[in-house]
């Protein structure tokens, strides 16, 4: 994970997720790209009698202003943190502008979302739209996360789809740091490798795994996955985003979705 990407924007996830991703750089000697996307459609325009529309300057310059403010705290913070950074400026959806930067990335960090941007299906959230893009894992962090533990316990959901694999092996580098690794499964449908499997395979990597079968009883899957990681202590939980389509999940839930919606604990995604 030597190249991270961190979505800035003012938000309530903010603070968390800026924690972190630099926990995660600092850990791993990587270095920060701080991504700061302006998404025209949030403002207000000014229309005229021939149908066009455009922003005022004085509310240009106090989004430019407010956005040099986030610049200037955020650099503040990194210049105390220790670790090396870049900052760059574009205008676009914050989903479109990740995607774009997030081709030589290790890893994007992003936030769970608020829960006045969880009420589907009219959007998805960011999480949700951004890791069907990309080929890099994200890392979705919850509001009220803390500080971010590379180095702690980590669960891996297993239901042997490809998904999961993915997520896996794109995470190979975090999990061999892990103090313990843990492979968890909760329902009894099989889509292909085993846990024992999986459990050899990162044996081949030089990551020792334990399995666990969590019942699920009377609770969901994301229930029983929430759970297991605090039974066992975990930092954060590998997770094989959307087995079925988004759109599905989006209408009729899912596993996925509940997770990016509910989790308590960081999850990192990948489809």
């Amino acid at each position: 994970m030597k190249t991270v990407l961190l979505h800035v924007n003012r938000d309530a996830g903010q603070d968390s997720r800026l924690a972190a991703a630099v926990d995660l750089v600092r850990d791993h000697e990587g270095f920060l790209i701080c991504l700061q996307a302006t998404s025209w459609n949030s403002y207000v325009f000014i229309g005229d009698p021939y149908g066009a529309s455009y922003i005022s300057p004085e509310a240009l310059q106090s989004v430019r202003d407010a956005e040099n403010e986030d610049r200037q705290l955020i650099e503040s913070r990194l210049a105390q943190e220790g670790v090396e950074w870049e900052w760059r400026r574009v205008e676009g959806s914050a989903g479109q502008a990740l995607a774009a930067h997030a081709t030589l990335a290790d890893l994007v960090v992003i936030s769970q979302p608020e829960q006045k941007d969880a009420v589907l299906p009219r959007a998805a959230p960011l999480a949700a739209d951004l890791v069907v893009h990309i080929q890099s894992p994200s890392l979705v962090v919850p509001l009220e996360g803390k500080r971010f533990a590379p180095r702690g316990n980590a669960i891996i959901a297993w239901n042997g789809s490809a998904e999961a694999g993915h997520a896996v092996r794109l995470s190979r580098s975090l999990l061999r740091d892990a103090a313990e690794v843990h492979i968890v499964t909760v329902s009894e449908d099989k889509e292909g490798s085993s846990p024992d499997e999986l459990a050899q395979y990162l044996a081949r990597h030089g990551i020792e795994a334990q399995t666990r079968r969590q019942p699920a009883e009377d609770a969901s899957i994301s229930e029983a996955l929430v759970a297991a990681a605090n039974d066992l202590g975990a930092a954060y939980i590998v997770l094989g985003a959307y087995g079925h389509s988004r759109i599905r999940e989006t209408i009729l839930g899912g596993v996925t979705q509940e997770m990016i919606l509910q989790s308590p604990i960081p999850m990192i995604l990948a489809h």
